[in-house]
């Protein structure tokens, strides 16, 4: 018959006990009583024993001693008697304390007192059986106390679990006991000073030669600090993953080959990313995340992002991705690959910024800038058609008042011819005068030929700032002139001049358009030169010249609006007229742009032929 827990035990033990008793009186022979001491000392604990040998030393006295049985050497066998049961008892007492120390341990090997952690063993019905003494030191019980506890019931040692853990942990152990399988939990137990700490109970069971179950053996170990450390770093991990779904940008991770692995929240919720249908982390192709780029821009994105993964480089790309609901936004895509101390990439990080908007305001800004352009030229045009009317203007002024006079002498009485005749040859050469103006405005935009004369450059840079003073109050632009009184006059085409003063100044004024209003100021001078040439130069507050000397290439502009063709015809023009034209930036902020002409007579200057010529084949 196998005893499968301690309550069988002692309830055949407690009958064992029983029956003896009932023996010993009914045969009269106290002998049979020695049963019950060494029964209920080792079923039941040396106290009972104890209890147990008294007891049964009363008894055996009465029997000893009654009338019945005679008193030949009563007292002599009574001694004995006791004698006998104390010896029974002792050596119960110390087969029971090498039993725990020494037994169970030779059952599960010679070291399991040296165990890391606690080490246990039990019975294959599961009754405990040992507790090393790390086991014992933690629980705060001594090995009498334990054993006591383990003959009194036997799952005893649920009370060192927490409350919360109880449950579940008895279940894993029945099933266990019932299966064979091999038991790993984790679990709290608590310590003797009545705090808990998270273990890691590994229970394994030993079998015979048949394969029957002749006990189990487990490993308790102390992962408090483990579960701690975990329980901080998966505390870590949700900030992270909380500020890296928060943040206000898409991001994504790769793999070293380029293969996207990861998605943070608002990435997932812009592109309508399933990632429930994801495939695993690293093997999902990259060529289908080029799908979700326009049509247009795949083949350009693919190539940019495999010769960057190739060549280990940082990128910025910016392409047009499909959002969650169809429509095509402008994207900003950066990536950075992260290395480890050998200069090998471990990931990629890639970071998204959806600059639409931006865009979308860039191209209306690019349209806005285009008809302002297209006003400027307009004003450009109207800034020459006032200079025209102004060459105009004073012929056709004269004309008017002479042709009044004529109709005045004419309609005299009697009618003065000599005044008439005198007065229509004034209109004849204000007419002719006009004349002139027109050619020269067709000599500005044809070949045809202009006429040359003494030109005062301080007039025509006066003219020219009075044409513009209403564009220098709108740009808030102050006008610094220092006109040479004494500079010599020289000879060339008037409304050339004039043309050239006008785009330099003009472009002092819109070099200075970024600038603060408080230092934008343009400076005009005229000076002599001991070389006998006159100067003229004008000087900006602005933010220089990136390359002064390609300003005057044909078709070269830095302005977003303009046609490179200003400056390229102002040379065109100063060199037809031998002189020079250059640019520099000034050392205190701006730049400067002069042309040159020689002082020189009227008969000893080029014709006006070879003048419009050099610039009408510029314009050619």
């Amino acid at each position: 018959m196998e005893l499968t827990s301690s309550q069988q035990r002692r309830a055949v033990a407690a009958a064992v006990s029983v029956a003896s008793a009932l023996l010993a009186l009914l045969t009269h022979e106290p002998s049979g009583l020695l049963v019950a001491v060494a029964t209920l000392g080792i079923c039941i604990g040396w106290k009972t024993g104890l209890a147990a040998v008294v007891t049964t030393s009363l008894i055996s006295a009465l029997i000893l001693l009654s009338p019945e049985y005679g008193t030949e050497n009563g007292l002599v066998r009574f001694a004995a008697f006791v004698c006998g049961a104390l010896g029974l008892w002792l050596v119960v007492k110390i087969f029971r304390t090498v039993g725990f120390y020494d037994r169970g341990p030779q059952g599960v090997g010679p070291s399991n007192s040296d165990t890391p952690g606690l080490g246990w063993s039990a019975y294959p019905d599961g009754h405990l059986r040992f507790l090393n003494p790390a086991a014992l030191k933690y629980v705060g019980v001594t090995a009498e106390e334990i054993r006591e506890i383990m003959y009194a019931d036997d799952f005893y040692w649920l009370k060192f679990l927490h409350p919360d853990d109880v449950e579940a942990s008895m279940a894993r152990w029945q099933h266990s006991l019932e299966t064979g399988e091999p038991m790993i939990e984790e679990k709290r137990l608590r310590r003797f000073d009545g705090t808990y700490r998270w273990f890691r109970d590994t229970a394994v069971a030993s079998h015979d030669e048949r394969g029957r179950i002749i006990g189990w053996y487990g490993h308790t170990e102390d992962i408090d600090d483990q579960r701690k450390a975990e329980a901080a770093l998966r505390q870590s991990e949700r900030e992270l993953r909380l500020l890296v779904d928060t943040v206000p940008t898409m991001i994504w991770l790769m793999t070293p080959a380029g293969l996207p692995y990861y998605f943070n929240k608002r990435f997932v919720d812009w592109a309508g990313i399933d990632s429930a249908k994801e495939e695993p982390r690293g093997t999902r192709q990259f060529a289908s995340h080029v799908e979700l780029f326009h049509p247009d821009d795949r083949a350009a994105v693919k190539a940019v992002f495999q010769k960057s993964f190739a060549r280990g480089e940082p990128l910025q790309h910016k392409g047009r991705l499909c959002r969650k609901d169809g429509e095509y936004r402008w994207i900003d895509s950066r990536f950075e690959p992260l290395r480890d101390e050998d200069g090998t990439i471990l990931r990629w990080y890639g970071v998204n910024f959806d600059i639409d908007d931006e865009v979308r305001a860039q191209e209306s800004l690019r349209l806005a800038d285009q008809r302002l352009a297209r006003a400027l030229r307009a004003a450009s045009l109207a800034e020459l058609s006032v200079s025209i009317a102004h060459e105009l203007n004073q012929p056709l002024q004269a004309v008017v008042a002479n042709a009044g006079a004529l109709q005045r002498w004419l309609n005299a009485d009697p009618p003065n011819y000599n005044h008439a005749n005198r007065v229509a040859q004034k209109i004849f050469k204000n007419a002719d005068a006009a004349a002139q103006v027109i050619s020269r405005i067709r000599a500005l935009f044809g070949k045809t030929e202009g006429e040359l004369r003494a030109v005062n450059l301080n007039a025509v840079i006066r003219d020219v700032c009075d044409l513009l003073c209403d564009r220098f109050a709108s740009s808030s632009v102050k006008l610094d002139l220092h006109l040479d009184p004494r500079l010599p006059s020289t000879t060339a085409d008037h409304v050339q001049m004039e043309q050239v003063v006008l785009n330099l100044v003009r472009n002092g004024i819109e070099a200075m358009e970024d600038v603060s209003i408080n230092v934008r100021r343009l400076w005009i001078a005229s000076r002599r030169q001991n070389e006998g040439t006159v100067e003229v130069e004008v000087r900006d507050r602005g933010r220089g010249l990136s390359d002064p000397e390609r300003i005057f290439e044909a078709f070269y502009t830095t302005k977003p609006d303009g046609m490179g063709m200003g400056l390229a015809i102002c040379r065109s023009i100063v060199e037809a007229h031998s002189g020079r034209l250059w640019a520099e930036n000034v050392e205190t902020g701006g730049a400067s742009i002069t042309f040159s002409l020689p002082i020189r007579a009227a008969d000893s200057t080029k014709s006006a032929a070879t003048v419009s010529a050099s610039v009408g084949a510029f314009r050619g």
